[in-house]
C-alpha cells in the first residue's frame, strides 16, 4: 500500500508551482540585468557635460548587452509560457531540465555585465553568446521531452505544430554559435549577430507555415 502511494505521487511538483519559479527567475534575471550599467563614482566628483556624455558614450557596449539579454530573455519566458500551456503534467526529468534551463537564466545578467565590460575581447562576447546558446538549448530538450511520443502532452497536439516549435526553439542556439565562430574568428563585433533575430525568426515561420 505505502508503496503504491510512492509510486502515484513521484513528483509532488505541480505545472503552476513550477511555472510560478520560472516566472519569478524570469523577472528577477531581467530585474538584474539593469546593474551592469554602472555610473562611476567618479561621476559625484566631475559633475560636468562633457563628463557626463563620455560616460555615456562608454557605456554603450554594456547597454547593448542589456538591451539584447532583456528582449532575448523575454522571448525565451513567452516561448517557456507556450510549452507549458502543452504540457499536462511534469514529472522529474522535465523538471529538472527545467531547473538547470533556469540557472542558465540567472547567470546571464552575470555574462551580459561581463561581455560588455569586455566589449574588445572575443572572449567577453563568447561568455555572452555560450550563456544564451545554453538557455537555448535546455528550453529545445524541455519541448523535445515533453512531445517525444506525446510522453507529456496530450495525443490530439498537431505533429505539424510540435516541428514549428522544435525549429523555432533553434534558431537562437543557431544564431548564438554563428556568434561563437565569429568571436573565435576574432571578430569584437560578434553579438550584434542577435540583431539578425527577429528576420531569422521570420524566416523559419514562414518556412514552417
Amino acid at each position: 500500500m505505502t508503496e503504491d502511494n510512492e509510486g502515484s505521487n513521484e513528483s509532488h511538483l505541480t505545472k503552476g508551482r513550477l511555472e510560478a519559479l520560472s516566472d519569478g527567475i524570469f523577472a528577477f534575471a531581467m530585474t538584474l540585468l539593469v546593474i551592469g550599467l554602472s555610473v562611476p563614482d567618479k561621476a559625484t566628483l566631475v559633475p560636468t557635460n562633457a563628463y557626463a556624455l563620455q560616460v555615456l558614450l562608454a557605456l554603450y557596449s554594456s547597454f547593448m548587452h542589456y538591451v539584447l539579454a532583456f528582449l532575448i530573455l523575454g522571448a525565451f519566458w513567452l516561448t517557456q509560457h507556450m510549452q507549458f500551456h502543452s504540457v499536462r503534467t511534469p514529472d522529474k526529468l522535465f523538471t529538472w531540465i527545467n531547473l538547470v534551463t533556469l540557472m542558465f537564466v540567472a547567470l546571464l545578467p552575470f555574462s551580459a555585465s561581463f561581455s560588455g565590460a569586455f566589449s574588445n575581447v572575443p572572449v567577453g562576447a563568447m561568455v555572452f553568446e555560450s550563456n544564451l546558446l545554453l538557455i537555448g538549448l535546455g528550453i529545445s530538450l524541455q519541448w523535445w521531452y515533453a512531445t517525444n511520443d506525446h510522453r507529456l502532452t496530450e495525443s490530439t497536439l498537431k505533429p505539424a505544430y510540435i516541428r514549428k516549435v522544435r525549429s523555432r526553439n533553434l534558431v537562437v542556439p543557431a544564431v548564438s554559435i554563428a556568434g561563437i565562430i565569429f568571436a573565435l574568428a576574432g571578430s569584437t563585433w560578434s553579438t550584434a549577430i542577435y540583431m539578425t533575430l527577429p528576420f531569422v525568426f521570420y524566416g523559419v515561420e514562414y518556412i514552417s507555415g
